[in-house]
């Protein structure tokens, strides 16, 4: 028997599912407690939160707390991983045109952390709210499964980590639009929607894509990277050997082969 409890907290609904009932009040005193150290550091509508010195450091090193490099390094990972895609420096200005070019266009290769020490360069601005709570699932999960003995399976928004045994007959985890998949112990998934369709949609444009990976800042970065692929996205799945299903804007559905 599994027992669920869910809330709202970081903009995302939140939801935990435990294999022991009795662990159910605790295992949501432990993730809510992760949450609010990722949001505490990372979350750019907090004023307090660690992200602005380093988004106003400017070229300066700035030394952050454990919390802060690991995100950072989890988000420097995800752009590595998808080319770029999934990126997390917001550069951007709504008067770039009007400022004269003294410095080039800050990129994510740039970005350089040394234990606790981060270097960003001129232009940088950090928004790493996504990762960071895919990277907060897994840490969760983990924690929970780990502390409390007992499978869980945690849920941010649209990004799902497991861990600990799982419940009798596996996960059973709800797909959009395609009733529910099982996931093993361990692993996670993520689905990605696309933005609503200016113009008529085409066929290599997907509404959504749903990717399942051994961990969930995995999943979550591969799903945005395959939704901005457009049919090239099913190649670059099957080469990173992923668990997917695609539906693009027309209602066809694809799917990879171990899916």
């Amino acid at each position: 028997m599994v027992s669920v409890e869910k809330w709202r907290v970081w903009g995302s609904v939140v939801e935990v599912d435990v294999t022991e009932g009795a662990a159910l009040p605790e295992a949501a005193a432990l993730i809510a407690a992760v949450i609010d150290e990722a949001e505490s550091v990372c979350d750019i509508h907090r004023g307090d939160a660690e992200i602005h010195a380093v988004n106003l450091s400017q070229g300066a090193p700035v030394k952050v707390s454990r919390r802060m490099s690991a995100l950072l390094r989890s988000a420097l990972w995800a752009a590595r991983m998808t080319d770029g895609v999934v990126n997390p420096l917001a550069t951007e200005s709504p008067d770039e045109d009007l400022i004269p070019t003294v410095h080039p266009e800050p990129s994510f290769l740039d970005v350089q952390i040394d234990d606790d020490v981060v270097f960003a360069p001129w232009g940088a601005s950090f928004d790493i709210t996504d990762t960071a709570k895919a990277d907060t699932v897994d840490r969760a999960a983990e924690l929970v499964a780990r502390q409390l003995e007992c499978g869980a399976a945690v849920r941010i928004g649209d990004v799902i980590a497991t861990a600990g045994h799982c419940p009798a007959g596996g996960w059973q985890i709800p797909v959009p639009g395609d009733g529910e998949v099982e996931l093993v112990n361990g692993t996670a998934m993520a689905t990605a929607f696309a933005p609503p369709a200016a113009e008529p949609p085409t066929a290599t444009e997907w509404e959504t894509v749903t990717v399942i990976a051994d961990d969930a800042l995995w999943a979550y970065a591969a799903s945005i990277a395959a939704l901005a692929r457009g049919i090239g996205a099913i190649r670059w799945i099957e080469q990173h050997e992923l668990r997917a299903r695609l539906v693009d804007r027309s209602g066809r559905v694809y799917t990879t082969e171990s899916w």
